[in-house]
Order: C-alpha cells, then structure tokens, then sequence
C-alpha cells in the first residue's frame, strides 16, 4: 500500500553545514581569515548538494510525520495495509508520540522502531507485527546526527576543496597539453553522472541514500 506524507519541522538544526571552516580550512593550508567568506558559501552550496544527492537532511531535528494511507473509493479501507511504516528521517533518536486515527500508540506494545533506518513496524495485540491499517498516522520524533558522520563530512570536504581550486578555470576544459611543459586534463560531469557528483564523492555519499523497507 502506498502512502502520502507531510513532515513538519518542529526544532529546527542550527546549522545545514555538513563540514566545518576549521576543517576545510586545514584541508586547503589556509591559516588566514582572509578566504573564510567564500569558503563558507562553498561549505553550504556543497553541504546542500550532498543533501539533495542522497535526498536526506543529516543534522538532529525534532519534526512530525503525518501520513495517510491510500484508501479505495467509499473510505473502503484497502488490506493488508502499509507493511512498514518509512518515516522521512532517519537515523531515529527519541520518538515523543506515535498515533494511530487519533490514539497513542505505546513502543514496545503498539509498535517498534528500527532507529538506524527509521522504519516502524506495528504490533497487534499479542505482540506480534502486522501492517498498519489505512486509519491517518502521525509520528513526532527526533532524527538525524548529532555529529556528521566522518566520511560525509569528507565528501563534502572534497567537493569545497575542488569548487575551491577550479576558481577562475575554464569549467569546459577537458585536456590541455604544453609539449615537453605541462599536460592536464580534468573529470569533467556528464548527463549520466548522478547528480554531477564526482565518483569519489558519489562512492561515499551513496551510503547514505534512501533506505529500503525490510
């Protein structure tokens, strides 16, 4: 059964930035202020970008999925049911309240929440998991890292540390050779590359892509 779902950010993260200044500053050998402004919109254009490739926000908010269950025509509720609830968030930390048609729901003996890919299953009352009937839902909890994880923070890093040394570099240029001086030639982003991640970057962000209903 599918499902529709709105999520409401009830405490927002302070910050979007998947890497910080100091970091990307040591990666660069910068021990000046004098690059910190345009450092730190690269941090927040390639923090975004790392977001919208794996479709996820990373940093701890507390926020509110509500979610409807697809019904036929006449309010005919359509079984078996949603099998495992996918929560937009994950991974799960406290869970404030889960509510079925209106009634709390009690963890441990309602339902049960898989934290690390936010998935929550339902129990019926011998303990047992079974599907969620096609009765609205609602789940207010909270999700997400207190702490990057370190290889995400290194990807983004990555991405800083090569929009940072092709500044003022012909971005169409693909080879360029100076006979017995110099021959370069860089990756260049096409229409089959996720995204326009580079490799190394898409290799370690697609770890964190959308979990799948187990």
């Amino acid at each position: 059964m599918g499902y529709r779902i709105i999520t409401t950010v009830v405490t927002p993260a302070s910050s979007q930035r998947l890497a910080s200044l100091d970091d990307v500053k040591a990666e660069l050998g910068i021990t000046d202020a004098t690059q910190d402004a345009l450092l730190g919109r690269l941090i927040d254009v390639c923090s975004a970008a790392a977001a919208q490739f794996c479709d996820r926000v990373f940093p701890l908010e507390t926020v509110k999925d509500e979610v409807w269950p697809d019904r036929e025509p006449h309010g005919c509720q359509v079984l078996p049911g949603i099998h495992v609830l996918q929560l937009s968030r994950w991974p799960v930390g406290t869970v404030a309240s889960v509510t079925e048609n209106g009634d709390p729901l009690t963890d441990g003996v309602g339902y049960r929440v898989d934290p690390v890919v936010g998935q929550v299953h339902r129990f019926d009352a011998s303990g047992y998991p079974c599907p969620w009937r096609a009765w609205p839902l609602a789940v207010e909890y909270e999700a997400g890292y207190a702490a990057v994880p370190l290889d995400v923070q290194d990807a983004v890093i990555r991405l800083v540390r090569a929009r940072y040394f092709a500044k003022g570099r012909d971005p169409y240029l693909r080879s360029e050779s100076i006979e017995g001086v110099r021959s370069a030639s860089w990756w260049v982003p096409t229409g089959t590359d996720a995204a326009a991640m580079p490799p190394d970057v898409a290799d370690i962000l697609s770890n964190y892509r959308q979990p799948q209903v187990r």
